[in-house]
């Protein structure tokens, strides 16, 4: 079936009527046509299930229209407006297969068969006729169909509107969209001798009347199956049947549990699942149950109702806060009931805190910014969204956004961090925070892993290192220095010997002074000077060490 699932005896059927079409495509005997009967007749089984499952459907609507008439009206008239249209080309086809039947066993109309069961295809003798139902079908030529009563073509324009006027009961495109009403009518529908048919050559033409009244009935069986699509998502606005509740409760949904001094609580307090067309009812209570920290009332009208509103089929409790501490407050809910008549659910004790503005501004790895480096800061607000903050920052540059940013300050000693929000349609200010400005520290030159202070390095130590490197020590940053230049001396065979090296690396004459060296003897590392992150250099001193 198109548009739709198919049961295990759905699909065993189709699968036995492809297999009997490419039989008889390949001339088998007649016989075989009878087979056609067992397809005709599980198909007219599946359209009377398709029927029942439709009936449910609309004594569905027919419920629902009953409890809330305002809500179901709309779409009520419309699912039984496609009922109406699938009735109308149903019986059309159901009357089409009996004048077939009737013509073809030599009647003139459907009057003249007196006996009902004739219209049985079991019972029918002429089964294996090609002629009698191509010729009132579709005519003599196939390239040129027949029009008017009873013919393919009246069939076809009647199933192209019926699927306009299903599709014309949805508003939504996208909704239209997505119902597949199967029923095809243009499209490829294979080749025979190499010329593409049409979708009534394909089902109509030179075909056995036992495969033309299949072919009928299967039609009849997408009509019902494309009814129930239709009235299914019909259904579907009017009620959430894809879910199942066998509970309800109260719900409380607060904006926040963190208020602002001068801002207000807003909750929201609904009955799961609830319906904008029935409104529920909310009052307040004064007195709890210290076991179970239900509400406790004599009577729901003597409960409080102020600063209740109820929005889109939820009750909203909306207090000011208007001093600090813990505020708690709870209640009644009630829901009207299929019935007609409320019924009540308590809201449990709730609470939630009121607070004075408060400016949260921490970085991330110490608490100055470092001149020239992209100082990592986090800014929050408590009970504010980060993506709701406004930052700005004296004295530096910032990138980020929702309350992480890099801030790279200025010449400047100090930077400033202030911070603000839009609240409920109002600017609030939260303070500010000043944050002095460093510069990054210098480096130490380190050689063969002697730095300054050492007096002393091994001579394999001495032999394997490649050069000058430069090491940030105890900083929170991870942090690179680049060797610009340094000058290598020592005295060798009485003689002071020395060699500017450019970058980390010695240079050749440094490293044949380093080879004229022996244990005992001291080598100078002088002039080392360094780039940092911000582009300045920084002379780091002089490296002293005795070879041992």
């Amino acid at each position: 079936m198109s548009g739709g699932k198919e049961t295990p005896r759905q699909k065993m059927i189709g699968m036995m009527y492809l297999v009997l079409t490419a039989l008889l495509a390949m001339n088998v005997s007649k016989d075989i046509l009878n087979a056609f009967v067992i397809i005709n007749e599980g198909l007219q089984v599946t359209n009377e299930n398709f029927m029942a499952k439709n009936e449910f459907t609309y004594a569905q609507f027919e419920k629902a229209k009953a409890n809330d008439p305002a809500k179901v009206a709309e779409f009520y008239n419309k699912a039984f407006r496609a009922k109406g249209l699938s009735d109308e080309i149903y019986l059309h086809i159901e009357e089409l297969k009996k004048y077939l039947i009737a013509v073809t066993a030599g009647n003139s109309s459907i009057e003249e068969v007196e006996d009902d069961s004739l219209f049985n295809l079991r019972n029918v003798d002429s089964k294996d006729n090609y002629d009698i139902p191509t010729l009132w079908l579709v005519g003599s030529d196939p390239h040129a169909p027949k029009e008017g009563e009873w013919s393919a073509l009246e069939l076809k324009s009647k199933i192209e509107n019926f699927k306009s006027e299903l599709l014309y009961l949805f508003n939504d495109e996208e909704e239209k969209n997505a119902l597949a009403l199967g029923l095809a009518t243009e499209g490829d529908f294979g080749k025979e001798d190499g010329v593409p048919q049409t979708w009534v050559t394909a089902n109509f033409y030179h075909l056995p009347l036992a495969a033309v009244v299949t072919n009928l009935t299967k039609m009849q069986a997408d009509i019902r199956n494309a009814e129930a699509d239709i009235i299914k998502a019909l259904y579907r606005n009017i009620s959430a049947d894809d879910f199942k509740f066998d509970t309800l409760a109260a719900k409380v949904i607060p904006r926040s549990t963190y208020v602002i001094q001068g801002d207000s609580f807003v909750a929201d307090v609904i009955v799961a699942a609830f319906s904008t067309t029935q409104p529920p009812r909310m009052r307040l209570a004064s007195e709890f149950n210290d076991t179970n920290d239900l509400p406790i009332y004599d009577s729901f009208d003597n409960l409080d109702s102020s600063n209740i509103t109820v929005v889109n089929g939820a009750a909203r409790y909306a207090v000011a806060a208007s001093s600090e501490g813990v505020k708690e407050w709870g209640g009644v809910i009630q829901i009207k009931g299929p019935d007609g008549t409320y019924r009540s659910y308590k809201i449990p004790r709730q609470s939630y805190t009121v607070a004075k503005p408060a400016l949260v501004v921490s970085p991330t790895a110490m608490n100055v910014f470092y001149r020239g480096l992209e100082n990592p800061v986090e800014v929050s607000v408590p009970g504010v969204p980060t993506d709701k903050l406004e930052i700005s920052i004296s004295n530096a540059g910032k990138s980020g956004s929702n309350g992480n940013f890099m801030v790279k300050p200025g010449k400047g000693q100090t930077c400033e961090v202030s911070v603000s929000a839009e609240i409920n349609g109002k600017k609030q200010n939260f303070g500010k925070k000043e944050f002095r400005v460093k510069n990054v520290p210098d480096p130490k030159p380190y050689f063969g892993g002697a730095t300054i202070g050492t007096d002393n390095i091994k001579f394999k130590d001495f032999l394997a290192a490649p050069g000058v490197i430069a090491k940030m020590e105890n900083f929170e940053f991870d942090l690179r220095f680049e060797i610009v230049s340094y000058v290598v001396s020592a005295t060798i065979k009485g003689k002071i010997v020395e060699s500017e090296c450019k970058g980390p690396y010695l240079s050749s004459d440094a490293k044949k002074i380093r080879a004229a060296m022996k244990s005992g003897q001291k080598i100078y590392l002088e002039k080392i000077k360094a780039r940092g992150p911000d582009g300045t250099q920084r002379d780091l001193g002089t490296l002293s060490l005795k070879v041992i």
